[in-house]
């Protein structure tokens, strides 16, 4: 693949260059703005970084850079003799060129906002604007941030605005308002939990606090089935903790063993899936993991990613996996990020609840069952 950085006074121009010399199946990696080195100038320099995968075929018009292949066809291939088709609906064709322009614009509208709201030197009154800006500081995307704000000065109406503490516990009853409250139901038959991410997003350490969670699963029987053999002694980890917890683990390095590993834990009540950690970026990793998916017939699907992705990865990966139907939404290390108030923005989904957060290796006690009161607490929310 290759990356070129191009130079000039405005973001349009430094595109054009870089499709002048590239052509125009180019992806945006990163678009910045510099400052310029005279402070008295107006003049702004906008720095675009591109990408362009390298292949000896010609290209064909409109072609999508990653071509990903329909789940049906996929599970097809690797579906045994006996199980039916359909458990799945198709994989949704992606094309990452127009994920990443979507992406960039996103974070160009938020800088735009971002810049429109700070030419009002008072968007709101004391002690809001100490809010507002807090919640900035912390990581919080800043349409959010503001939303929160007027939300909350809105339900106040006819309060008295001025009293700090009634205005912070104000905003934190806001933000807690905007994490879905998930209570589980337990199933009445076996439940079969897929836990789907990149590499480094804590999956294999998620799947075992919430193993060893007594408020979680309420005593039934949990069994693990891993198929990360992508990496050198990726279940070493979990072998050992499955034998504190009296929970068997099977290692399935081809799909097309997943039914028989599902039928020899048939006993158990809940079996934790751990796929492999792979980027969703990777060429053919969706299209495999929809074909582990197909043959498993989860019951529920959740994304684990990482606090320490900025905000605008997060979205991103959250879009991606989005073709595998999810179920659920969990993030996980928490207290390795100084900015805790994007996961607000991961939890700006409907669709996709965040249910589970992690915050440290402790095993169960660092997983957070309320994920809004953990992230709370995480937040510099303080007025002097």
């Amino acid at each position: 693949m290759e990356v070129k950085t191009y130079s000039a006074t405005t973001e349009r121009e430094a595109i054009t260059l870089a499709k002048e010399d590239l052509g125009d199946e180019i992806m945006i990696v990163e678009m910045k703005r510099d400052l310029p080195l005279d402070p008295d100038s107006d003049l702004r320099h906008y720095t675009v970084t591109v990408a362009l995968e390298e292949s000896d075929d010609p290209v064909p018009e409109a072609a999508p850079l990653q071509a990903i292949e329909t789940y049906t066809a996929l599970a097809a291939r690797a579906r045994p003799s006996g199980l039916e088709p359909g458990s799945v609906p198709p994989l949704v064709s992606l094309n990452e060129q127009e994920i990443a322009e979507l992406f960039m614009l996103r974070k160009q509208m938020r800088s735009l906002k971002a810049g429109l709201r700070a030419a009002d030197s008072a968007p709101f009154e004391a002690p809001f604007d100490m809010c507002y800006s807090l919640l900035l500081e912390s990581g919080t995307p800043d349409h959010l941030a503001e939303d929160i704000v007027v939300q909350t000065v809105e339900r106040l109406a006819g309060h008295d605005l001025s009293d700090k503490q009634v205005a912070l516990a104000a905003i934190q009853g806001e933000i807690a308002g905007r994490f879905s409250k998930y209570e589980r139901t337990p199933a009445s038959g076996q439940e079969i939990v897929v836990f789907v991410g990149p590499s480094g997003s804590g999956k294999t350490s998620m799947i075992v606090k919430l193993a060893a969670h007594r408020q979680v699963y309420r005593g039934r029987r949990v069994a693990i089935i891993s198929t990360d053999t992508y990496r050198a002694g990726a279940n070493a980890g979990l072998r050992s903790i499955a034998k504190i917890l009296d929970a068997p683990i099977i290692e399935v390095r081809k799909a097309e063993d997943l039914p028989r590993a599902l039928t020899n834990l048939s006993d158990y009540d809940v079996i934790l899936v751990d796929t492999p950690g792979r980027s969703p970026l990777v060429r053919d990793a969706l299209p495999e993991l929809q074909t582990q998916l197909a043959l498993l017939n989860p019951t529920d699907t959740v994304v684990v990613l990482s606090a320490t992705m900025g905000i605008e990865e997060l979205w991103l990966f959250m879009g991606l996996y989005k073709s595998v139907q999810p179920t659920a939404l969990a993030i996980t290390k928490l207290d390795e990020t100084s900015k805790p108030g994007k996961v607000i923005g991961a939890a700006d989904d409907p669709h996709l609840p965040l249910i589970y957060l992690s915050q440290g290796r402790e095993v169960p006690g660092s997983l957070a069952l309320d994920p809004g009161a953990a992230v709370i607490r995480r937040l510099p929310l303080t007025i002097e």
